[in-house]
């Protein structure tokens, strides 16, 4: 009998769209892992649209998070997405130091394409450079990369550049390091550091973007260690996941501002 997995997941909640939580939970329980979510943020919609609003959930995460103490629970791997700022990420280590959960995923969302997002500030910067160093695995993509090194993120680095990074973000702590959107010729994928080796996944450029693949990658990735494979072949599955549902979309014409069509391409794991 196959043991039961469960994982606690933090990330924002959007209502319409397709990233984070719609995302995260629908991957993990495809691969029959147990989630149990907490919410950072509530939002309208996600934020590649023109607006949204958005509600910080701090104080009920706080209540929620001592409740849960009281359940004892046992988890598996703790996956954290997007962190609000304030009182937020000490919630994010607390949680760390009180459950004693063996994986620690940690996806730095802070921004992408050079830039932080609109929202991101120093302090998130800071408070996640802070959080890494709990992490057994980090996936920023090579923007985050640059911005937790305090490089400038606009700047365009090759395949050494990138190790080299990578290299340095896992003296701050995790053991992990797997970097998306890293670019290499025509070609778009991942570059991970671990044990002093490093290993890499590339697939044909397709120059679109899509909401919630990010989100995808991460659950994907994290789905495929929980069931015992690799470092080297979790990466390399979760990277043609992306990639296949990716050329699908464009395939199909999917709503690529909605986000991806998840429901849609978990026959694709």
């Amino acid at each position: 009998m196959q043991k039961d997995l469960n994982v606690l997941l933090l990330n924002d909640l959007c209502s319409y769209g397709k990233a984070s939580l719609t995302v995260n939970i629908p991957i993990l329980s495809y691969f029959g892992i147990k989630v149990s979510p907490l919410i950072s943020v509530l939002l309208s919609n996600h934020t590649a649209f023109e607006s949204f609003c958005a509600f910080n959930l701090t104080e009920q995460l706080e209540k929620i998070v001592e409740e849960l103490k009281l359940r004892n629970p046992k988890f598996d791997a703790f996956y954290v997405g997007w962190i609000a700022s304030g009182k937020q990420p000490d919630i994010v280590i607390d949680i760390i130091e009180h459950f004693n959960i063996s994986t620690i995923l940690i996806d730095p969302i802070l921004g992408d394409n050079g830039k932080l997002y609109p929202s991101m500030s120093s302090e998130h910067v800071n408070s996640m450079k802070n959080i890494i160093k709990h992490a057994d695995i980090v996936t920023p993509n090579i923007t985050e990369l640059s911005v937790l090194l305090d490089k400038d993120p606009s700047k365009r680095y090759n395949e050494e550049e990138v190790k080299e990074m990578a290299v340095n973000l896992s003296k701050m702590g995790p053991r992990t390091v797997i970097v998306t959107s890293v670019s290499k010729d025509d070609n778009i994928g991942c570059l991970c550091f671990e044990n002093n080796n490093i290993i890499t996944s590339y697939y044909p450029k397709i120059n679109i973007s899509i909401p919630g693949t990010g989100d995808a990658f991460g659950s994907s990735l994290l789905g495929y260690i929980l069931k015992g494979n690799s470092i080297e072949t979790s990466v390399k599955k979760a990277t043609k996941f992306i990639y296949d549902s990716v050329e699908a979309s464009v395939r199909e014409n999917d709503d690529r501002l909605y986000g991806i069509s998840i429901e849609k391409r978990l026959n694709l794991l």
